[in-house]
């Protein structure tokens, strides 16, 4: 999961990351944070991550500068602002900032990279997870039915309840009791 952080945008501009009192440069060298960044942002902001390979696709085949700049773009589009307040939260939940840009309503990504739609769909896999968490299946139970690792089952549940913008299982199994999720037709 994508640990929580600060970001802010220097006058150079300059992306930095603030996490536990520590700021650090933003580096092509950030294999780690780029990975799980890049990996977040493909599945949550797929439109947003799609219009970034399109800007970045000349420099495709050298993957790791290529993430990098993917991420770093994100990161100055929507989180520009030093204000102490974490823009990655502790449950991995993304929050944006307006951020003042010079191309703002010009810029053909508008909207699209800079205040990104959240993909709020559950996969195939979340759907099968959240259908046995919604029988009231232990996570054992699930893992054991549908042949994946506990973990694997813990996962998906995170990001199902992520997507929905849930807080808790209980909170996902009223959610799917009032919209008739689950309901046999």
């Amino acid at each position: 999961m994508i640990k929580p952080y600060e970001f802010f945008t220097t006058p150079e501009g300059d992306v930095m990351m603030r996490r536990d009192n520590e700021t650090s440069l933003l580096a092509e060298t950030d294999h780690e944070f780029v990975r799980e960044f890049t990996l977040h942002l493909s599945e949550f902001y797929p439109e947003a991550y799609s219009a970034l390979c399109t800007e970045y696709a000349k420099s495709k085949l050298n993957k790791g500068y290529h993430d990098f700049l993917l991420v770093r773009r994100f990161i100055k589009c929507n989180f520009g602002e030093f204000d102490n307040k974490l823009d990655i939260t502790e449950t991995g939940c993304f929050q944006f900032e307006f951020v003042k840009c010079p191309l703002r309503g010009e810029c053909k990504y508008d909207r699209c990279i800079c205040s990104p739609k959240f993909n709020s769909t559950l996969t195939p896999r979340e759907m099968d997870v959240m259908k046995l968490i919604y029988d009231r299946k232990s996570v054992e139970e699930i893992a054991s039915t549908l042949y994946i690792s506990i973990d694997t089952v813990k996962n998906h549940r995170k990001n199902g309840l992520q997507r929905l913008k849930l807080r808790s299982t209980a909170d996902f199994i009223v959610y799917a009791y009032d919209k008739n999720i689950f309901n046999e037709q």
